[in-house]
């Protein structure tokens, strides 16, 4: 190839390559072909900047996603539901049946109230029971899935409120259920009792232990922080 255009150290040509090149329908093809290029990139309309964001996909995506997985593994998990479900069941039962029926004197007033005082320290139980799986899988997110930006933080922890809350509600209705009546309150305030005791304190309590998982580095500093902050709340 060196000798027949000419750029080995001795060899010479007679012929004007550049010359053949520029009359051959070759370049007359490539010509075309470059023209017509930029008439196309010419009649397209201006390039606009987009916004990128961190993740590629939305939060509201994001949270569906993680929330579906966690359902997932709670429900795959049937010694951790069966563990919420026996705990308030059970507990119900023997505080209803402690105070069985209690009538409306001073006694019976305050054995109604203890009861409702011992219904209330079950959400210490229920609260410690959410932080061992949502400290497993902190330590999966933070290890794997926030180093390769899957999805944000605050669409894991909105997740791990969301799949929580229906199996805290469902074990708060077992203990309402079992506890409301045996002890002999009245039907007439059995509404708002149910909301407060089946809706609400799940719902305070779940979010309160997540909390305080949240800020220890392990399983065992979350118990012992939860315990501490209840029982400052018990002494005040």
């Amino acid at each position: 190839m060196l000798d027949v255009i000419g750029a080995g150290a001795t060899a010479t040509s007679t012929i004007d390559w550049h010359n053949v090149w520029e009359k051959s329908p070759e370049a007359s093809a490539a010509i075309r072909e470059i023209e017509r290029i930029h008439n196309e990139g010419r009649n397209r309309p201006p390039v606009e900047t987009k916004l990128h964001t961190e993740y590629s996909t939305s939060w509201i995506h994001q949270t569906y996603v993680v929330a579906k997985r966690g359902a997932a593994a709670i429900w795959r998990n049937p010694t951790y539901v069966r563990a919420k479900m026996v705990l308030n069941i059970v507990a119900g039962l023997f505080i209803g049946f402690t105070f069985w029926k209690s009538p409306n004197t001073m006694q019976g007033t305050q054995n109604k109230l203890f009861s409702i005082f011992t219904v209330l320290i079950l959400s210490f139980s229920g609260a410690q029971q959410l932080q061992i799986p949502f400290i497993e899988s902190r330590t999966i997110y933070e290890v794997r899935e926030r180093p390769s930006k899957m999805y944000s933080w605050s669409a894991w922890v909105t997740a791990q409120i969301l799949v929580e809350i229906p199996w805290n509600m469902s074990s708060g209705i077992g203990l309402f259920f079992c506890w409301y009546w045996t002890v002999g309150f009245p039907t007439e305030r059995a509404a708002y009792t149910f909301f407060m005791f089946s809706v609400l304190i799940p719902f305070y309590y779940t979010t309160v232990g997540q909390a305080v998982a949240a800020m220890a580095p392990t399983i065992e500093m979350a118990s012992l922080a939860f315990t501490s902050s209840f029982s400052l709340v018990l002494i005040l």
